[in-house]
């Protein structure tokens, strides 16, 4: 190296010095460690820091005094190499041929985070040569030297400049994981054959201890979130997987409330994802996994929420997928759980095999407080909500089609009734008032099967041995006797021994194209009669214009039936969802309770693929198709309320 290129790193570092990072920044356990991005610039170690930016101070006296010495460091990268400057006012450096543990240096610790758990360490010890005498050297901790590095010093008025270059395949944890990384660095100064002091940007030397080592795109995060919302650097969880399809793993964290997907290869590592849970901190996520539920190579984030308070809250389940553009999307979600101050209900949740394909697993788990007459709780339809107890269901399983999670599997089970009154009741719940509601659904006993009225009705519909896809038994009519309602493609019948004295049956098809069409189809009380209502969830599809290629168009309905002498009566319809293609609208559909019955509430719900701008239907404010409206974020009414009027469910 040129004389004249050592006075110009010198007048450099002079300039520089108003860069350090001050004492403010640094966390309790130190400074973090910045790491810049060298992408598109060529490096050059040769000890003239030129390419460096801010340094920051190592300000930190870990042990004994370290008097007039100084010390600074920048960390850069690209895609083969980790680099690092250190520039050093030390009047003496000590150095012999050895480069042993009793002499000057620069100690560099890494630890990277196993997505397992855990972590790996380096620690790297860094040598200044002696210039003209002698080369510099990067080690590890204890003494073997780290294949393919390069160090590069040059001497400076009172002290030294170190420039080193660590190639990314000398450090193999990072091969696949290069964020969530922590590290600090410490300069080791001995005098006289002995030590004299250590400085360093943290005092602590390893582990996850140490402050972060952040990237560029980490670096975004703290100033996009973290630094305005007043989040700490260290996340309250983090899962390490592919969920993106690269090289790389990427970080799926939760700082606070707050989802974030961060890679190396994640959007070219420049970019950051994070989403607001509506949670108020990460006590309210207990669940947080990675685990490919689509076989495509590529992890789904798993995770659990609650929302609400400590004591009272809705739980729910919600599968994150990310496209092959880096967009993540909520590609499945679920409510699993009701606790207020008068009960709880909870379901598991778990990942299972079902037809040689990964599903998910709600089961009905843990309930106390309620039963069957005082429950009134709001519930959800279209997302599906928490199993309860007495439904008799004991668990459903959900399973990726090729384009969407669907119902793949129902386990019935033997309805529980709760001991109402063993949970503390603070207050809350609506009083139930009017009739005593219908048994929930289930199977049909063998004196419930009227083998006579069934065949009836196979032989007009010309049914043939064909099974039922719904089959249940509950009071929908008339007097306590329960009625059976079963589904045989698009009909559904009712008969029982209480129903048109015992010999006939009524039904209704309806309003789909194909039997898989109908997705869902129960019982409840809406109205408040006693009396059981019919509630079928269905994909109704029609073809786009040719403007749009003839495009298959699904449109979700929620629709309600209510069982008279004579026949089916739909008392209410709605739309509930959309999807074209990759692209959908989801809409939100609440049960909520009122003295007798319930009230529908209709909710603008979440658009993936899709804004204001691209939608390309109208927006709807009155029935279309006879159905009510798909409500949308953009639209000029977000929320349409209904109430049991006159013998159907009206707008109010």
């Amino acid at each position: 190296m040129s004389q004249r290129t050592r006075g110009r790193a010198a007048a450099w570092l002079l300039g520089a010095a108003c860069c350090f990072l001050t004492a403010s920044s640094a966390q309790a356990a130190g400074a973090t460690l910045n790491a810049n991005s060298t992408a598109g610039k060529k490096v050059s170690i040769d000890g003239w820091l030129k390419e460096w930016g801010s340094f920051t101070k190592l300000s930190q006296t870990i042990s004994g005094s370290a008097g007039g010495d100084r010390a600074a460091v920048g960390i850069a990268y690209d895609d083969k190499a980790l680099y690092v400057a250190v520039t050093i006012k030390d009047s003496e450096i000590v150095r012999t041929p050895t480069m042993g543990a009793n002499e000057d240096r620069v100690e560099f610790s890494i630890a990277v985070p196993k997505p397992g758990g855990g972590y790996t360490s380096y620690d790297l010890w860094l040598y200044s040569g002696i210039p003209g005498k002698s080369a510099g050297a990067v080690k590890l901790r204890g003494g073997r030297a780290v294949p393919g590095a390069k160090l590069v010093e040059a001497a400076t008025e009172g002290g030294i400049d170190i420039e080193a270059s660590i190639p990314w395949s000398s450090l193999p944890a990072t091969k696949k994981l290069r964020v969530g990384l922590h590290g600090s660095v410490r300069y080791v100064d001995y005098a006289g054959g002995k030590q004299k002091a250590i400085i360093g940007t943290s005092d602590a030397s390893g582990g996850m201890a140490m402050p972060p080592l952040r990237f560029e795109n980490e670096q975004g995060l703290d100033k996009s979130l973290l630094g305005p919302k007043s989040l700490g650097p260290n996340p309250d969880k983090a899962v390490y997987g592919n969920v993106s399809g690269d090289s790389q793993l990427e970080q799926v964290a939760l700082y606070g409330g707050y989802l974030t997907i961060l890679g190396a290869g994640y959007r070219g590592g420049k970019q950051f994802f994070y989403k607001d849970l509506s949670v108020k901190n990460a006590s309210m996520v207990p669940y947080l996994e990675l685990e490919d539920l689509t076989g495509d190579g590529r992890a789904e984030i798993v995770y659990r929420k609650r929302v609400g308070t400590d004591s009272d809250y809705r739980e729910y389940l919600e599968v994150m997928s990310v496209s092959a553009k880096g967009e993540p999307f909520v590609a499945f979600e679920h409510e699993t759980g009701i606790v207020t101050g008068d009960g709880k209900i909870q379901n598991k949740v778990s990942i299972k095999t079902v037809g040689g394909k990964k599903a998910i697993v709600i089961a009905d788990d843990a309930a106390e407080g309620w039963d069957q007459g005082s429950f009134r709780e709001a519930q959800q339809s279209e997302m599906g909500a928490t199993l309860l107890p007495w439904d008799g269901i004991a668990e459903r399983s959900f399973g990726w089609d090729g384009k969407q999670f669907k119902q793949v599997d129902e386990k019935k089970g033997k309805p529980r009734l709760t001991s109402a009154g063993s949970a503390p009741k603070t207050g809350g719940s609506a009083t139930t008032s009017g009739p005593p509601p219908p048994p929930a659904p289930r199977p049909p006993s063998a004196d419930e099967l009227q083998d006579q009225v069934y065949a009836l009705y196979r032989k007009s519909r010309k049914v043939g041995k064909e099974k039922p896809r719904f089959d249940f038994v509950t009071n929908v009519y008339g007097g306590p006797e329960m009625e059976r309602v079963l589904v045989h493609g698009l009909d559904v019948v009712v008969f029982g021994k209480g129903y048109r004295g015992g010999t006939g049956f009524a039904y209704i098809t309806l309003p789909a194209k194909a039997a898989e069409d109908i997705v869902h189809v129960t019982a409840k009380d809406l109205t408040g009669d006693g009396k059981a209502e019919i509630l079928v969830r269905a994909t109704l599809k029609t073809k786009t214009s040719e403007e749009f290629g003839g495009i298959v168009v699904q449109r979700h309905a929620f629709l309600v039936y209510e069982v008279g002498a004579e026949s089916l009566t739909r008392i209410f319809g709605a739309e509930t969802g959309r999807t074209l293609e990759d692209k959908r609208v989801i809409g939100s559909l609440l049960f909520k309770p009122l003295k007798k019955g319930f009230e529908l509430q209709l909710k603008a719900g979440r658009v993936v693929g899709w804004d204001k701008a691209s939608y390309p239907f109208p927006v709807e404010t009155g029935t279309a198709g006879g159905l009510e409206p798909l409500l949308l974020p953009w639209g000029s009414v977000t929320q349409l309320d209904y109430r049991y009027e006159g013998g159907a469910f009206k707008r109010q």
